[in-house]
């Protein structure tokens, strides 16, 4: 079973794909493209707090298992609706 990553290492994932801090004091990491999302930091705790425009962006995320093709539910579906 997969461990959940860490608030740190989270953080470290996002600065990899091009997250920034807003500015060199600060605890809150924005998106390169869109200020709106935003996730700060609790370093004592070692959680993420994340924005409600953040927040509803991910609930939109549909997960594709890892070596599945991004159209895979997309396809799925089609395949459940031809066997009815």
């Amino acid at each position: 079973m997969l461990q959940r990553p860490t608030a740190k290492q989270q953080v470290q994932a996002m600065l990899d794909r091009g997250w920034q801090w807003r500015d060199e004091y600060s605890d809150v990491l924005v998106h390169p493209d869109d200020y709106n999302l935003y996730a700060t930091y609790n370093r004592a705790d070692d959680t993420l707090t994340l924005s409600p425009a953040l927040v509803a962006a991910l609930s939109l995320v549909i997960p594709t298992p890892a070596g599945k093709n991004p159209r895979y539910w997309r396809d799925e579906q089609k395949a459940k609706s031809a066997r009815r």
